[in-house]
């Protein structure tokens, strides 16, 4: 029977391996932590419950020996990021209660790689590598997540040729195959937040960049068909309403409804934690999800 036959593909086994962006501790509203967002230890337990081992992106330069930070004040693009970062030692707490815990990099300090010169971009992306292993992670790591999706080709072949990364990070709807990792980037799927879908109510005119992500189409890409990967990728969790401040959402009623909003600036970067946690549920038997990103990476040759 040949590798490409159809009872063979039947039988491949797929992959689900969550992403979480920033791997900030919470969401903040001048710099003070806003009630109803899943913090990130209950992030990590709320995966860990279901069966999922997600890995988390840091940005090096911006994490304390032993102080959470804020970064509210920083001036992003293309938005602000009102988040509390953990410490090395809030991160390595969590790695000693989640051995399967990964982190991946996006740089010490968040820049664009196009915008750097090569030597700038291998100190960059290797210097924020080394820091993540001296810190307790094995070499290599698992991705490079290239800042507001800016690179190229030259880029991810020159990181990949110095610095102990297995893929870059790229955004895409389309799942991973074995063939498509050959060309050392891995396809992620940002999960976004934004204005609502039902066009009757306020809420369907707020200005975000996006919509807000149906939980039906969702559920239907975090289903992959027999010999995927599907590499979601979450920024913060909302539970309930909030209808104050700079953060707004609505994760109650009918999902049409849901809405997740940032009055400081256009991220969409909030999504409701039911209508994750949903999508994530009912995986078909051939779907492996006790794996993290770094251990599909091995498994598929990497």
């Amino acid at each position: 029977m040949s590798p490409s036959s159809p009872a063979r593909a039947a039988t491949a086994r797929a992959y689900v391996t969550p992403l979480i962006a920033h791997t900030a501790w919470t969401a903040t509203d001048g710099c003070e932590p806003v009630p109803g967002v899943v913090t990130l230890p209950r992030l990590l337990e709320g995966h860990a419950r279901r069966g999922y081992h997600p890995t988390g992106t840091v940005i090096t330069g911006w994490i304390r020996p032993t102080a959470r930070t804020c970064i509210e004040h920083l001036a992003l693009k293309p938005f602000p990021k009102p988040i509390l970062l953990p410490s090395w030692r809030d991160l390595r707490r969590l790695h000693a209660e989640h051995p399967w815990f990964g982190l991946a990099s996006g740089g010490i300090r968040y820049r664009e790689l196009t915008t750097l010169t090569p030597a700038q971009q291998i100190a960059e992306a290797c210097g924020s590598a080394t820091a993540i292993i001296d810190h307790g992670w094995r070499s290599p790591l698992p991705l490079f997540a290239y800042p507001n999706n800016r690179f190229t080709t030259d880029i991810n072949d020159r990181l990949l040729g110095h610095c102990p990364y297995l893929l870059g990070r790229r955004y895409s709807g389309e799942a991973n195959t074995r063939r498509s990792i050959r060309s050392g980037f891995l396809r992620v799927y940002s999960i976004n937040g934004g204005r609502c879908r039902d066009a009757a109510l306020g809420c369907s005119r707020l200005h975000t960049r996006y919509a807000y992500t149906r939980p039906s189409e969702l559920a239907r890409r975090l289903h992959p068909a027999p010999g995927r990967w599907v590499v979601p990728q979450i920024y913060r969790l909302v539970k309930g309403s909030r209808s104050t401040g700079r953060l707004r959402w609505n994760c109650r009623g009918r999902a049409s409804g849901h809405f997740t909003y940032d009055r400081g600036g256009d991220s969409t970067e909030l999504y409701c934690a039911r209508d994750y946690y949903a999508a994530l549920a009912h995986e078909p038997g051939y779907v492996v999800t006790r794996r993290t990103i770094r251990g599909v990476e091995r498994r598929w040759g990497r």
